[in-house]
């Protein structure tokens, strides 16, 4: 895997916001034609490619990662590593997404290590980061009737991302298979819910799809940091998928509406509607972050976080008063608690101060 760390530190190295991701096409084009059969720019110059392994008799299998990151790339940062762990020296580090596509490009160079036999669709899409802009605009008759769709864009080590809350991404028999195929590798990987990514695209033109974890945490953060380790598990997990699919491709089925691990939204609704007798809510807190404005509510007996991000998206969440209390709680603990051991650390430094000088320096 030597050179998938290369690859993932010459990725991390470009800075390629959402818009300008022609540097991230430029270094990946020329080693994606030396792995696949076919790469080209779509209209949208979205990456695609296309690979026969074997007789290409079997699935067809879509691996996706997208070429954007957010802003607040600082320019002149370098990449900094601790031991197989990557983060920036200031600013974001960008591994939301290139630590997929440098995964997805060690996953081609091995692939035919395994007994796979069938298509490789490869979409690295553009403008990811502002909507799933760019796979919206790949071609759909190229997508449709593909049997399966790898994203590699969800933070952490071992989640096998299988809808949202407003739509599930696959079957219970796709979250289920990749969760036998890690158990296969004696790793423990869970079927989760989670959050907006280019699987939503495949899944809406009824291609089960996955987002599986990239090895990266913190995203979108100067905190932002990816771990070698991580990301060569989420390689041997999409490599022993390859090996297996075939074998369980024809129970996949069709993308449901839900699946056991993404309730029913209808249910959702009826258990939620409540919310609508409150006309009014009483504002608690308004403000800025990173993303755009938040603000805080409380609605009868639960407290509603509304955040109107600065790319027109709006994310909006519900907690009952308990749970709203119990997190301010964990985290004012935390917060006090760093607080108090940096007071002990000034403390034990005027201590030794006095002591080996005999002068208060402070």
């Amino acid at each position: 895997m030597k050179k998938m760390k290369k690859q993932l530190i010459n990725l991390l190295n470009i800075q390629a916001p959402s818009g300008q991701e022609h540097k991230v096409v430029k270094y990946v084009k020329p080693i994606l034609e030396s792995l696949c059969d076919r790469v080209w720019l779509d209209d949208y110059r979205n990456i695609l490619a296309e690979k026969r392994v074997g007789s290409g008799k079997g699935a067809t299998i879509i691996l996706s990662a997208h070429m954007d990151s957010v802003n607040g790339l600082v320019p002149g940062r370098e990449v900094k590593e601790i031991d197989g762990t990557f983060y920036s020296s200031k600013g974001i580090l960008g591994a939301d997404d290139r630590a997929g596509i440098a995964i997805l490009l060690a996953v081609l160079r091995n692939v035919e290590k395994t007994c796979f036999e069938g298509t490789i669709k490869v979409a690295f899409s553009r403008e990811e980061e502002i909507g799933c802009v760019g796979s919206s605009q790949i071609d759909k008759e190229w997508i449709e009737g593909s049997d399966l769709a790898i994203v590699v864009d969800r933070r952490g080590n071992n989640d096998i991302v299988v809808g949202n809350w407003s739509q599930a991404f696959c079957s219970d028999e796709v979250g289920t298979f990749f969760e036998e195929c890690a158990a296969m590798q004696d790793m423990s990987w869970s079927a989760v819910e989670g959050g907006i990514s280019d699987a939503c695209t495949f899944a809406e033109l009824n291609v089960n799809s996955v987002n599986l974890s990239a090895g990266y945490m913190n995203e979108h953060t100067p905190r932002e940091y990816v771990v070698l380790e991580d990301m060569k598990k989420t390689v041997s997990l999409i490599l022993q998928a390859f090996a297996l699919v075939n074998d369980f491709v024809d129970t996949f089925g069709d993308v449901p509406a839900y699946n056991r691990w993404i309730q029913d939204l209808d249910k959702w609704y009826r258990d939620y509607s409540e919310f609508d007798e409150y006309d009014d809510y009483n504002q608690i807190w308004s403000g800025e972050d990173t993303f755009g404005s938040v603000s805080a509510s409380v609605a009868g007996d639960y407290v509603n976080i509304l955040q109107n991000c600065d790319d027109g998206s709006r994310e909006e969440v519900y907690l009952s008063q308990e749970a709203f209390e119990k997190i301010i709680e964990s985290y004012e603990r935390r917060v006090k608690g760093e607080r108090f051991d940096e007071e002990k650390a000034v403390i034990r430094v005027y201590e030794e101060t006095v002591e080996s000088t005999g002068k208060d320096s402070f």
